[in-house]
């Protein structure tokens, strides 16, 4: 960064133009500088493709022999070095050993609800071809969650067949598994399933064909149903309790797409009985570079005024800084991630629910470093901790109380919610009666509040939450 320029300014006096020179300090961003803030802030799959682009641009840097892609299967136990991989039984924990198979921990592609469906077409339904064939048509039109919106006179003249026989293959598609394939509307899709239902419920029918009633039950208005269905306020309960092990959309479970994977950037994991918490870089994520002895050697050796010398010196020198840039790199999340852990410390003893409030200020002010720098360096960047994995940027929540010792962030407030509701028993407490709880344990919440973090765990009203 170069703190002086120097300016030439023109200014006008008194009717005429002169030449003033001026030395003024001003912030200026190398290119070397901003690579290095770019690479910090690269996540992991973006840092790979950045890496292997450098890699066969620059003929003098090469890869260390002892890192290799396959490390990305394992974590680093500690700086340098790439141990045993992820276990499946159990969070943060670790597997090694020759009984560890990776082939059966490779997943596989997920079966789509087309071929699902063809499967049992030409395997199960003892149809003619003709049918099969408009099947088949019907099956590539079905929506994502099943449902069938082509009219049966369009299918019939698209297809160049009798509206009869389209109808016939509609009937088919609908014997299809998962019940619901093919439906209409979704009172089609319902009663479709409660027809296949073993020990229907009487009113199972009722409610689902009844005019509003589905609209009634999505309100709670059970004076309605009651007195549309003539029956008692328990038959009705144990009618929707049935209702509701129906899917509205069959199809949804086949929508699984491409699985993404989270490999993490540190490991943070419990140190000693003290409490303390020991943070390692995940080295699978950090390409260790080379600059390639023989060409430096042949840089070094050549003449700088020449084409290849010219040449190989630059590549020297870019290769030189990629190294350090990974390096700073390497060292910022490890300090930015200690820093974490130590203010944390409460979220990794306990879980979630002790997670408190902060912000990239307060990390920037205990390492010395500008707020933008923490910034880049938690951005897309994610750590695996004894309760999961998570996002840097998740640990710097907003919060209530910050500054004082009973200061608590929003995810705090989501967990003490979801147990409030959970233990309210019959008669639900109201966003309002919730508001009040939280601020007799100390923490001051509007109602607007309680009513966004409420949805956002994925409760209902008080209204909707009554049986």
């Amino acid at each position: 960064m170069s703190p002086m320029r120097q300016v030439i300014l023109m200014r006008r006096n008194f009717g005429s133009f002169g030449m003033l020179q001026q030395q003024r300090t001003k912030l200026h961003m190398t290119p070397q500088l901003q690579q290095a803030v770019k690479i910090l802030q690269m996540a992991a799959p973006e840092l790979r493709a950045f890496v292997n682009q450098q890699l066969e641009e620059n003929p003098l840097l090469e890869q260390a022999s002892d890192w290799s892609a396959e490390a990305g299967m394992g974590l680093g136990a500690g700086s340098g070095s790439v141990s045993s991989s992820i276990s499946g039984s159990g969070v943060g924990g670790f597997r090694s050993g020759s009984d560890y198979d990776r082939l059966q921990h490779v997943a596989g592609q997920p079966e789509t609800l087309e071929q699902h469906l063809l499967e049992q077409l030409n395997v199960d339904m003892d149809v003619d071809e003709a049918v099969k064939r408009i099947v088949r048509y019907m099956i590539g039109n079905l929506d994502a969650s099943g449902y069938l919106n082509l009219d049966i006179g369009l299918i019939a003249g698209e297809l160049e067949v009798e509206g009869e026989l389209a109808e016939r293959a509609l009937r088919v598609l609908k014997r299809l598994e998962p019940a619901g394939i093919g439906a209409r509307s979704l009172t089609e899709c319902l009663r479709l399933q409660a027809e296949r239902l073993q020990g229907r419920h009487p009113l199972l029918l009722p409610l689902i064909e009844g005019k509003g009633c589905l609209e009634d039950i999505a309100a709670s208005r059970m004076h309605r149903l009651k007195r549309y269905l003539k029956a008692s306020e328990s038959d009705i309960h144990e009618a929707i309790a049935q209702l509701r092990t129906l899917q509205p959309r069959p199809g949804a479970a086949f929508q699984g797409g491409r699985p993404s994977y989270v490999v993490p950037d540190v490991i943070i994991r419990p140190a000693g009985e003290e409490g303390e918490f020991a943070v390692t870089l995940h080295e699978a994520v950090f390409p260790r570079l080379l600059i390639n002895a023989e060409y430096e050697r042949l840089a070094l050796d050549a003449n700088r005024t020449e084409e290849t010398g010219s040449f190989l010196h630059a590549k020297r020198n870019a290769a030189s800084f990629l190294i350090r840039c990974l390096e700073q790199r390497r060292t910022t999340l490890l300090r930015v991630t200690r820093t974490i852990a130590r203010e944390q410390a409460a979220f990794f003893r306990s879980g979630p629910a002790q997670l408190r409030p902060m912000t990239l200020l307060d990390i920037a002010d205990k390492l010395g470093l500008h707020e933008s720098t923490i910034s880049r360096a938690v951005s897309g960047k994610f750590a695996l901790t004894p309760w999961g994995t998570y996002e840097l940027a998740y640990f710097f929540p907003s919060g209530f109380n910050k500054g004082f010792d009973d200061a608590v962030s929003a995810e705090s407030v989501k967990a003490r919610l979801k147990e409030l509701i959970r233990s309210e028993g019959d008669t639900p407490y109201s966003d309002q009666q919730l508001a009040d709880v939280l601020a007799d344990e100390g923490i001051p919440i509007s109602r607007r509040t309680v009513a966004k973090y409420r949805e956002a765990i994925g409760f209902a009203s008080s209204i909707h939450r009554k049986r």
